[in-house]
């Protein structure tokens, strides 16, 4: 067998697990909406799951990144490539953070689930995930090129920043959830 078939039987093995997980996703989450119940486990793997595709595909932007500023001749491309590194990296250490926080956060006593707020999270994490994608589609097609210009620098950091509203939008939610949890708690 040669490389090439090698390396194309890992891609397809590593698209069939992440088709895998998908639907494993969308079904645990479409029964808790219907039912308005799930475990905490249950919901503790959805986090694991969302956190470990938003930090994979955030750590493969982070090396095309880190190349691309490497090969960059323009001393300001390099700062700017930088920039989008450290502020990529702080996203990638908020991303590990969710395995944490997030479903299970929507799961009260007796397994009973908020489905308001879990449509809410649905929401925002595929934004989340979605935007996250087109950052490293955008990034390996710049990558592709001989050289980087400004406008594709300013695209990377508006695109930056759309990520980091999605995830204060997620946070707020969470924090939200945490609120109503305590509150009704102490009743």
């Amino acid at each position: 067998m040669t490389s090439g078939s090698n390396e194309d039987g890992k891609s397809a093995g590593k698209a069939g697990e992440q088709i895998r997980e998908a639907r494993m996703l969308a079904s645990r989450l479409q029964r808790a909406i219907n039912t308005s119940h799930s475990t905490l486990n249950k919901m503790r793997e959805v986090d694991r799951l969302v956190s470990n595709r938003l930090t994979t595909k955030t750590a493969s932007t982070l090396q095309i990144i880190d190349n691309l500023a490497k090969e960059s001749r323009s001393e300001t491309v390099k700062e700017e490539f930088n920039r989008v590194y450290i502020k990529l990296l702080d996203l990638f250490n908020e991303f590990k953070l969710i395995e944490g926080r997030g479903y299970r956060t929507i799961v009260r006593s007796g397994g009973l689930i908020d489905a308001n707020r879990l449509n809410d999270l649905i929401d925002v994490d595929t934004d989340l995930l979605g935007t996250v994608n087109l950052l490293y589609e955008f990034v390996e097609k710049i990558s592709l090129k001989k050289s980087t210009n400004v406008n594709e620098l300013k695209e990377i950091l508006r695109i930056l920043d759309d990520i980091v509203l999605a995830l204060r939008r997620r946070n707020e939610i969470v924090r939200m959830t945490i609120q109503r949890k305590v509150k009704k708690s102490q009743f």
